[in-house]
């Protein structure tokens, strides 16, 4: 404790309170977080706001007319819908215009709005507490929620409103010391802004208007707490008019514009418990009990929340009256919130993150009470220890957790991990994947070296989500949020409201009948993500056999191989050698052919019998480096590998190898390569 005074003194309050923001950023491991996609955690939600900020920054969307990728308004013909208020959306389009499209830009953005927001709230604990120590510790206990640590720095609204709600606090708790209206006005609007970008933020609104329509029906109930409230009630009640006014005025503009477009990407009501099925009610609570709850905070805090609850409750004698109406108000709308948005409990972690203000005022309180009733226990070192242990303890627990939700593409062991986590967490984490997505991330270059532009419309068939793979390939476009991709109509109604194009990772969609007329003509593929052309345009193919074993000649292309003619005929044998044959420069032909097929046949066979891991990788290469890179699974016995190929009028040199990765020798019979290309015209 020594030492933390010394440091105290050398940096101040300010200072230290700076160096813990900081460290906890690192102990966090922000910087190799903030360089991540969005994570699979609500990809969903995080996808949306992207999608937003995307059609603003590349001016599809005005201020007032949202837009996204995925065509669900006007009958699948636009993206027109609105939410919250677009502000932060909009803002960032415009850093956009700037940076260009930087996700790391928009999660730099929301740690500094919450650095901000931060020292707003120290400064408040700081008027109140007048302790640096409890000022610093509970601010950077806050700062050890889950759901604060990890949407923090993601690109969903809730956040930034719980962000902007602490800063009207800073705001409210000035004017209640110094009684300026400048400071009224600016902690309404910043309680205002907070409810208009979430609606779940207006629980801080909402307790003080209620406080303020107490004072005014009865004033002697606040004693010296009189001047918390502007001293004139026109000036107090015009402020808050003006607040609510736009709040409203927004809300009713979102209505009317998604009436007006049929589309809707979110909803502004309640999802209530009555609406819920016995089973759906049982899932959440389950979930509720032993992942939702951790991720607000870790036990340990909820115990000291507990505390402060009970010490008020005891004590509520020598607790002035309005406090504790403001922390009643706050916990009981917290409880009736939980009911009217029970739907949320099952999944939803960041619908509790602006609840929490039910949960920091409490805790407030409770010092507030102890430095005024009990100051040898606020001041004394043992206590203190105690606290700064609690904030070490999760500080490593929020850290471990943002560990297992930013691992999406490896399966964490309990080993792995601190043990500071709670019993079903590491499996929960676990079983969140990108699946279909990862495949996607940097498919936007490809799609435009195919020729597809950015404003073609594609059916994205594999994405549950309303605009997770069609922000990733910026595109606009339907996924199966809307459009029933099992239904034999829906590809052609999909074509006549402008689909061009169709992506899809699953292959389980080669074997669906009804999409058998739609992959007739293959544009190419990246990674897992095959491309197909839906364009109803005449077509005309040409085929060459490039290269057949049968024939008893050379490769007629540059090539190295570690083979050897076989006993057999028209066989070769290789070594163990890891790449056994490579192909440079396979001449896929006239830059006028819309794309073109690379048709590889033949048959393998493994001395030693075939123990998996071989592959036949198709890569493309400019002069900035690789630019496909298309690994196909050998198996044993005869293969045909197709490669979907674009016509380049670029100089690309392309490689065909053999990746024998467990280096076991085998023998290749009857090797062929063929190339099909595709022509417009009859």
């Amino acid at each position: 404790m020594a030492l933390l005074r010394r440091i105290h003194q050398i940096i101040g309050g300010r200072g230290l309170f700076l160096f813990g923001f900081v460290l906890f950023c690192g102990l966090f491991e922000y910087g190799r977080v903030m360089n991540l996609r969005p994570l699979p955690m609500h990809l969903w939600r995080q996808t949306d706001c992207l999608s937003l900020t995307t059609n603003y920054y590349n001016g599809r969307a005005t201020f007032f007319s949202p837009e996204i990728h995925a065509q669900i308004a006007d009958k699948g013909a636009s993206g027109s819908s609105a939410g919250e208020f677009p502000v932060l959306y909009w803002a960032m389009g415009q850093v956009w215009k700037i940076t260009g499209p930087s996700e790391f830009a928009y999660r730099l953005f929301g740690l500094l709005l919450h650095f901000l927001a931060s020292y707003s709230l120290f400064l408040t604990l700081r008027r109140l507490l007048k302790s640096d120590f409890w000022s610093i510790g509970l601010t950077l206990l806050l700062f050890t929620s889950p759901v604060l640590v990890y949407y923090g720095i993601s690109f969903l609204t809730d956040v930034p409103a719980f962000d902007l709600a602490l800063i009207g606090w800073y705001f409210f708790v000035r004017h209640a010391q110094e009684g300026r209206r400048r400071y009224w006005m600016m902690a309404m609007a910043c309680f205002a802004l907070a409810t208009l970008l979430k609606v779940t933020a207006g629980m801080s609104l909402v307790a003080i208007i209620g406080l303020y329509a107490l004072y005014a029906l009865k004033p002697s109930l606040f004693g010296d707490l009189r001047r918390v409230f502007p001293l004139s009630p026109v000036f107090g009640w015009s402020v808050i008019s003006m607040a609510l006014a736009s709040i409203i005025a927004w809300y009713v503009h979102a209505e009317g514009y998604n009436e007006l477009h049929n589309g809707r990407y979110t909803f502004n009501s309640l999802w209530p418990i009555w609406e819920m099925t016995n089973e759906e009610i049982d899932r959440a609570v389950i979930f509720a009990r032993e992942v939702l709850v951790f991720q607000v905070f870790d036990t340990s805090v909820w115990l000291m929340i507990t505390g402060a609850i009970t010490l008020l409750m005891v004590h509520w004698r020598r607790v002035p009256a309005p406090l504790l109406l403001l922390n009643g108000m706050l916990v009981i709308g917290l409880v009736v919130y939980t009911v009217l948005w029970f739907h949320a409990v099952d999944g939803h972690d960041y619908y509790f993150v602006n609840p929490m203000i039910a949960l920091l005022v409490p805790m407030v309180t409770g010092l507030w009470w102890l430095r005024n009733e009990r100051a040898d226990l606020f001041g004394a070192s043992w206590v203190r220890w105690v606290f700064l242990f609690l904030l070490g303890y999760n500080a490593a627990y929020a850290s471990n957790n943002l560990v297992m939700r930013s691992n999406p593409n490896s399966y964490l062991n309990r080993s792995d991990l601190l043990p500071t986590y709670h019993c079903a967490e590491p499996v929960y984490w676990n079983s969140l994947a990108y699946s279909t997505q990862s495949d996607l991330h940097d498919i936007t270059p490809y799609l435009r070296s195919l020729g597809i532009s950015v404003e073609d419309k594609v059916v994205s068939l594999d994405d549950p989500t309303i605009n997770a793979s069609l922000y990733f390939m910026d595109q606009r476009g339907f996924t199966q949020y809307g459009y029933a991709m099992d239904d034999p109509e829906t590809m052609e109604r999909c074509i006549a409201l402008g689909a061009k194009y169709m992506v899809f990772v699953n292959e389980h969609w080669l074997d669906v009948p009804h999409m058998q007329p739609y992959l007739k003509y293959p544009l190419g593929q990246h990674r897992a993500a095959r491309i197909y052309d839906l364009r109803n345009m005449d077509r005309r193919t040409e085929t060459e056999v490039l290269f057949s074993q049968a024939d008893g000649r050379t490769i007629p292309f540059d090539h190295r191989s570690s083979g050897t003619t076989c006993a057999e005929e028209n066989s070769w044998c290789f070594d163990s050698n890891e790449y056994p044959l490579e192909i440079n420069n396979i001449p896929l032909g006239d830059p006028a052919a819309l794309h073109c097929e690379v048709i590889v046949r033949g048959v393998i066979l493994w001395e030693e019998g075939y123990i998996g891991g071989s592959h036949l990788v198709m890569s493309e290469n400019d002069a900035g480096g690789q630019i496909n890179y298309l690994p196909r699974h050998l198996s044993k016995g005869a293969f045909e590998i197709i490669y979907a190929i674009p016509s380049r009028t670029d100089a690309i040199e392309n490689k065909l190898f053999f990746w024998n990765k467990e280096g076991v020798p085998f023998r290749l019979d009857r090797f062929e390569i063929e190339v099909r290309r595709y022509f417009p015209g009859s």
